[in-house]
């Protein structure tokens, strides 16, 4: 969806005329019934690249769009999207934009210290370029068959270069070799970079084809994720997991009538293989040149999952964050209008909520039925964590029945495939819990499990840390410290859990607790 789209000619007079940011208020309100919180910048940063984009020797008729929502991504807004012909083909030039006038190294890859709120931990703006154009080239079918060229690029335009620069580091070397960085005192080096991709009008209608193109997975982004799946055993089905995962898969692939509308439940304890099933069935839908998407509410789950499917691999890791999608991004999709979103599988469905900060929709259940023909829900009702938790059976087919969809019995998981392949260990815990009484309350694990009770919190940290040689080992903690929105980054000295004598700091912002090996 683009909010704003001119010829360089009109945009420049939007300027000039000092009417570019009501322009962009009113076509977001008109488009989307709301209007970002950013929007008392728009004024400045669009008028900061006009300036480089006036004095380009490039055609007036060039296209020019401006905050372009990519539609297979859900929240990711693309400042400014220029679009023309070098000559010898159609490109399209993505601008990230940024008012920083400083900005710090940080030691997590791809990421930079943002001089705002304290100094937090953000994306690389080059990486954030890049990550929009490969977003566009994973999912449009139609910009890889006109021949059309993408190229990406960020531009700092209060950022002044210092000697040496932090944001040209050799860590990001690999991102500057992919998307270009231009700061306040490359305004020239912008100009001719512009000149050389987009100096003349485009021979196609590139906006039209970036907006409106055919969306399905590209060859490369289905051939990424059968090679993430190659090798891992961790994603091979057994038994009653194949059995539900043929059962959906001959729904989604084989049915002939693509018409009607399908909701699936898959209900299983923890280790029984549910998330397993969902990114098997999501390799499918891609292999089958569908559209779907992985959507999970947790964001510590997405990025696991992501980190352990990419395993080490960049280009895999911004494959599988673009199939991975959080649960927020759907409030206002509609399959009968958009049909973007053949297939969603939705793993821990558990944990969707009807309210949550920065949630602007009713009802996460009902979100994913009304903006998919099938959906899938992958849930177990006992791993409920917080008061919102929402999600629910009975939610899941109330929401089908309003929505018009078919809604099939519910398929079950019961074997155990991890705690060491035993039922055993989880009724023992209901047990004792208190939760229900079983038969596990002892002598039933055989020897292969450690309990111990600690007296000190510091002796349980010290035995924990002992075990971490495989970095299998975590300790957690629950809801009763405050979440502190500052002081997170690595390398702090505020301890923000205490108990006893033991003190630590939460997991560092911009890193995985689940995965980063301290």
């Amino acid at each position: 969806m683009i909010i704003y789209q001119e010829t360089k000619a009109g945009f420049i007079k939007d300027v000039d005329d000092n009417v570019i940011g009501q322009r962009l208020r009113d076509a977001f309100q008109a488009r989307t019934g709301s209007v970002p919180k950013d929007k008392s910048v728009w004024a400045d940063e669009y008028s900061r690249f006009s300036l480089a984009l006036r004095n380009a020797k490039v055609e007036e008729e060039i296209q020019v769009a401006i905050e372009y929502h990519i539609s297979a991504a859900g929240r990711f807004r693309i400042d400014v999207l220029l679009a023309g012909n070098d000559g010898h083909a159609d490109n399209a030039m993505i601008v990230e934009l940024k008012a920083w006038d400083t900005a710090r190294l940080s030691d997590v890859k791809d990421m930079v210290i943002a001089p705002y709120g304290g100094g937090k931990v953000k994306e690389h703006p080059c990486v954030q370029a890049r990550k929009y154009r490969g977003l566009i080239l994973r999912f449009n079918e139609d910009i890889k068959e006109k021949n059309i060229h993408l190229h990406s690029a960020a531009y700092l335009f209060n950022l002044h270069r210092r000697n040496p620069e932090p944001l040209e580091d050799a860590r990001y070397q690999d991102v500057l070799s992919q998307s270009r960085l231009f700061l306040a005192d490359d305004a020239l080096k912008l100009r001719k970079f512009i000149e050389e991709v987009v100096p003349h009008r485009c021979k196609q209608d590139v906006l039209f084809f970036i907006e409106n193109g055919r969306m399905r997975p590209t060859d490369e982004l289905i051939t990424h994720v059968s090679s993430m799946l190659e090798g891992n055993e961790e994603f091979e089905l057994i038994d009653e997991q194949n059995e539900a995962f043929q059962i959906i898969r001959h729904q989604i692939v084989d049915e002939k009538d693509r018409t009607g509308r399908h909701v699936f439940v898959v209900q299983g304890g923890p280790g029984t293989g549910k998330s397993v099933i969902a990114v098997r069935l999501l390799a499918e839908v891609l292999k089958e040149k569908r559209m779907g998407f992985f959507v999970a509410p947790n964001k510590a789950f997405r990025d696991t999952l992501v980190e352990f499917l990419a395993r080490g691999n960049t280009g895999y890791r911004e494959d599988s964050q673009a199939i991975i999608r959080s649960a927020w991004s759907f409030h206002d999709v509609h399959y009968g209008k958009d049909t973007a979103n053949e297939v969603l599988i939705v793993d821990e469905a558990h944990r969707l909520k009807d309210q949550a900060y920065q949630y602007k929709g009713k009802s996460m259940v009902e979100d994913m039925i009304r903006a998919a023909r099938i959906s899938v829900f992958f849930i177990d009702e006992t791993q409920r964590v917080s008061w919102n938790d929402s999600g629910s059976v009975e939610a899941i087919e109330k929401a089908a029945v309003k929505f018009k969809a078919k809604y099939h019995e519910p398929l079950y998981l019961t074997a155990q495939y991890r705690c060491n392949g035993s039922t055993g260990y989880l009724n023992w815990l209901d047990d004792v819990l208190q939760i229900s009484a079983t038969g596990n309350f002892e002598n039933w694990g055989d020897g292969q499990y450690e309990f111990k009770i600690f007296d000190r919190p510091e002796d349980l940290y010290s035995a924990l840390k002992k075990k971490n040689g495989e970095n299998k080992a975590r300790l957690v903690a629950g809801y009763s410290w405050g979440w502190p929105k500052q002081g997170r980054e690595r390398g702090t000295t505020v301890r923000h859990v205490q108990a006893g004598d033991l003190s630590l700091p939460w997991n560092y912002v911009g890193e995985n607790w689940a995965t980063s090996k301290d």
